[in-house]
């Protein structure tokens, strides 16, 4: 069945919004089945390496409000400790993304959850190469072929294109940035019926 309403995210993994989110679509998505199709494409906040980072106070402050905003996801935000370097980039759990997508669509949802999960409620620094091959582990992907194709570089070049055109086309938006049938785009995490709302009206479009 050829979906009737094609959702595309931008999103990054560092993003307390995109883990509220991402929740919320997947939710979606076990509602509506074959209807709906999600595509995740990467937005990162933080393209190049940045060392010795710190959790900001920003970042502080962003993390509480989610903790308030993600209490009926029964999602949890736990401040990072201010004595370990913050992760120093967006981009490898983004490509890291991209290889589980290339085991299939079941094996990319349990990845993108294990993987926001590390980093928001266990503090795992999910730059870093040997926490996403665990995390790969941890969530049956075929390891050896995980890596291989992290190692290759070729999904990097995937990532920073999707940047590119998140750029182009949103930049003056927040991320999470939702899109439904190529429309107007829904920026930051909004409550699930407002993603309820937008898929029934094209939904009845269609009807």
């Amino acid at each position: 069945m050829t979906a009737l309403v094609n959702i595309t995210v931008y999103l990054d993994y560092l993003s307390p919004w995109c883990y509220i989110a991402t929740v919320r679509l997947y939710k979606l998505k076990e509602e509506y089945g074959d209807k709906i199709a999600i595509a995740w494409k990467s937005f990162p906040l933080v393209p190049h390496y940045i060392p010795e980072r710190r959790f900001s106070a920003h970042s502080v402050e962003s993390w509480g409000r989610a903790n308030e905003e993600a209490e009926e996801e029964g999602l949890r935000f736990n401040a990072w400790d201010a004595s370990r370097d913050y992760p120093g980039s967006s981009t490898p759990p983004l490509v890291a993304a991209k290889c589980a997508e290339l085991q299939g669509e079941k094996a990319l949802e349990r990845f993108q959850l294990a993987l926001l999960k590390a980093h928001f409620e266990e503090q795992r620094d999910v730059s870093q190469r040997e926490v996403l091959l665990a995390l790969a582990g941890e969530t049956g992907l075929d390891i050896e072929r995980f890596a291989s194709d992290y190692d290759s570089g070729r999904l990097h070049g995937i990532v920073m294109a999707e940047y590119q055109e998140a750029q182009t086309k949103y930049g003056g938006h927040g991320i999470p940035t939702v899109v439904f049938n190529e429309g107007f785009p829904i920026s930051s995490a909004v409550p699930i019926s407002v993603y309820r709302q937008a898929i029934e009206r094209l939904l009845q479009r269609q009807a």
